[in-house]
């Protein structure tokens, strides 16, 4: 589909609950209110020393607060495809693996971080969503035109940062009366889902803070589905089956020590870790029965934050080690295949690294840039009971940068650039995949890259309306843990190329303040070289070169609070995703996973008795898992709601109920059927 106008395309979506919100806001415009619109305020992860400011209520960038996730039964992929421009992927139930896009770019190209950790940084790579828990996180920020320079300014697609819970200093959370602060959350819903969370923020001191979380989900993934049989022409053998094999375990938890020093200096240790656990159950119609996988996380940072020098600069400094295993298990190749090995085969990889870093901030009148160098030293080798043996050392150094000058009364103009050089040492030997072999060489190759942008931008504090223009030049090379890792159902692939991209963005926003309403729109173009797609490959799911893309679309939002009662938001995204490869049978055909019209519309009330509702409503069009077109998943009109109750101060129940009308829209090629209507029943208690 090429690109129409907002308004006609908006009027295919004949969807009974998104016409009736979509009214429900219009309506709201022309209503009156004091309030202001939510205020997205600064980006930081460290408030006390960031000065960098996003575009005020711009479309390009957006914050996701608990509110947009906590009792309702989320996923961390399914919080963030809320937003226009944002689409996600998922394989299953609860843990199942999952992935975004932003914009038509896949989610290999997106930098995800973890409290400005990244977690896909030189020796990171394929970043589950699944994996992630948000009864860890205290907000999402999200930049869909940009990576800032404190994340490494190496994505091509964007940057998603998960800041965890303590993240804020004690004295920003606690009244100067309270020494400490805690929560407890408590969730049962569908298919045996449990999830058990609990944080703890304690002062110990005016100078000294520490906070810990823990938390534990399990689901048995045991949901019914309408199984093909294998034979998806022939309807009248279809049956219902149970899903096996399918269960998943997580523990995860994180502990931060926050000192300000006698000498100005302030320090803070971070370490955060997860643990998991789970089936394979392979395709719906040969199900496996002891296939599985593992993984293992474990990261810790330091980081110095030094007092403003000579009253402008401010300088960082922190060290990063982390550890990540991923291994699956199984009767090589797959036990469904008739146990063609007597013995069970483990096959995996395992990495260390070590990562410093220094970042310098100033700050003027009319100026402001940013700098980070930072290197990274990893090693990975094989895991498992499968013969050879290899394994591979990156070294990788990265500088990147961005600044900001005001030209005239609000209007700046700006750039960001970074430039990362990196060896891999390759030691050869048999890589083992669920389902292959692999002889990898003994080699050393070298790889530099770089990307720059440029932008023009009005932002004036409390102004009606504003907007923003960008173009930019983006590099990435693969991962080491899409080139090598292991994942449930997923195979990984040495033979990746680096990814070029060239992108603009022109976004604008205007806001009515008597109405409590803004109105976004951002129009982008993505031109992309080697883009790295997950697809369907022999049943399992693969990362491929997908030639020449092209990506152009518009996004379109408005959110308004008419009343302190009340509040609504509309959200689309219209894109044209074109392969443009050279080879005949793709060319002109639809990129995987990316629809070409998506509509997302949620309305909120606060009701009498200390009860709130929340309706939300989502539709995209039609998807292929294939290059080609020929594995089509139907259109998917979704409706869930959320019944919330709080009988007292810091006591709150919520029942979410998703999915209401049972759909279960799946492709028979696919071997992860997902779940149809599902509930939660979540209870929380602060202290």
């Amino acid at each position: 589909m090429r690109l129409h106008g907002f308004l006609a395309a908006f009027s295919h979506c004949s969807r009974y609950g998104v016409r009736v919100c979509a009214g429900v806001l219009l309506a709201s415009v022309f209503t009156f209110s004091e309030e202001f619109v939510q205020d997205l305020g600064e980006s930081s992860i460290y408030e006390s020393t960031s000065v960098e400011k996003p575009l005020q209520a711009s479309s390009s960038y957006a914050e996701v607060l608990p509110e947009a996730w906590e009792g309702r039964s989320l996923s961390a992929a399914e919080v963030l495809a809320s937003l226009p421009g944002v689409q996600y992927t998922r394989q299953g139930g609860v843990g199942s693996f999952q992935t975004v896009s932003i914009r038509g770019v896949s989610a290999k190209n997106i930098v995800v971080c973890m409290d400005g950790i990244p977690l896909n940084d030189a020796s990171g790579g394929a970043v589950d969503f699944g994996s992630i828990d948000l009864n860890q996180v205290e907000k999402i920020e999200v930049y869909k035109d940009r990576v800032p320079a404190k994340f490494g300014g190496r994505g091509i697609g964007g940057a998603i940062n998960f800041v965890t819970k303590g993240s804020k200093p004690a004295e920003a959370v606690l009244k100067p009366e309270e020494k400490k602060s805690g929560r407890v959350l408590l969730r049962y819903g569908s298919h045996n889902t449990w999830e058990a969370s609990a944080q703890m923020l304690s002062r110990l001191t005016d100078s000294v803070s520490v906070s810990a979380s823990l938390s534990a989900r399990h689901s048995d993934n045991d949901y019914e589905f309408e199984s093909q049989n294998g034979t998806p022409y022939n309807p009248d053998d279809d049956f219902t089956d149970k899903r096996k094999n399918a269960e998943f375990t997580e523990y995860s938890g994180l502990a931060k020590a926050r000192v300000l020093h006698a000498n100005g200096v302030f320090s803070t240790l971070n370490m955060n870790f997860s643990r998991s656990e789970g089936g394979n159950p392979g395709r719906d119609d040969a199900q496996t029965e002891v296939a599985g996988y593992k993984g293992e996380f474990v990261q810790t940072t330091y980081r110095a934050e030094l007092p403003q020098l000579l009253g402008w600069l401010w300088l960082e400094f922190s060290l990063t080690g982390k550890f990540e295993k991923a291994t699956s298990h199984s009767y090589y190749p797959l036990d469904h295949i008739g146990y063609a090995s007597s013995t069970m085969q483990v096959y995996g990889t395992a990495g260390y690294s070590i990562a410093p870093e220094v970042v310098a901030n100033y700050s003027g009148d009319q100026l402001e840039a940013n700098i980070r160098l930072s290197y990274d030293a990893a090693y990975y080798s094989k895991r498992g009971t499968s013969s050879g043996k290899w394994n591979l050392t990156r070294y990788s150094t990265t500088v990147s940068g961005d600044v900001s000058y005001e030209i005239y009364k609000n209007l700046s103009v700006g750039g960001e650039s970074s430039a990362s050089f990196t060896i891999d040492d390759i030691h050869g030997g048999k890589f083992v995949q669920p389902a292959s072999l692999l002889d990898l060489k003994t080699e050393e190759t070298n790889n530099f890259s770089w990307t720059g942008r440029g932008f023009v931008r009005y932002d004036a504090p409390n102004s009606r309306y504003g907007g923003n223009l960008s173009f930019g030049r983006f590099v990435r090379a693969p991962q080491l843990m899409e080139l090598y890792g292991v994942y449930p159902g997923m195979l990984s692939n040495p033979d990746l190329k680096d990814e070029t991209a060239l992108r603009l963005e022109v976004g604008g926003y205007y806001m009515i303040p008597k109405s409590s309403t803004a109105i976004r729109a951002t129009y982008f173009e993505t031109f992309l070289d080697n883009g790295i797609y997950w697809m369907i490959s022999g049943g399992f799911v693969k990362p491929l070169n997908v030639g020449e893309s092209h990506v152009r679309g518009l996004e379109a939002e408005l959110e308004s609070k008419p009343v302190n009662w009340f509040s609504v938001i509309l959200r689309a995204t219209f894109q044209d995703p074109e392969d443009r490869s050279k080879e005949k049978h793709y060319n002109g055909k639809q990129l995987p996973n990316e629809p070409t019209r998506s509509y997302y519309a949620e309305a909120r009330f606060d009701l009498p008795y200390h009860f709130d509702f929340t309706w939300t409503s989502e539709y995209r069009t039609d998807i292929y898992d294939d290059r080609a077109n020929r594995i089509k998943q139907p259109a998917v009109d979704l409706h869930h709601f959320s019944l919330g109750y709080a009988p007292f101060e810091k006591t709150r129940l919520v029942f979410a109920l998703r999915n209401l009308t049972d759909e279960t829209y799946r492709n028979p090629y696919i071997p992860f059927p997902t779940p149809g209507r599902e509930y939660k029943l979540t209870l929380t208690q602060g202290f």
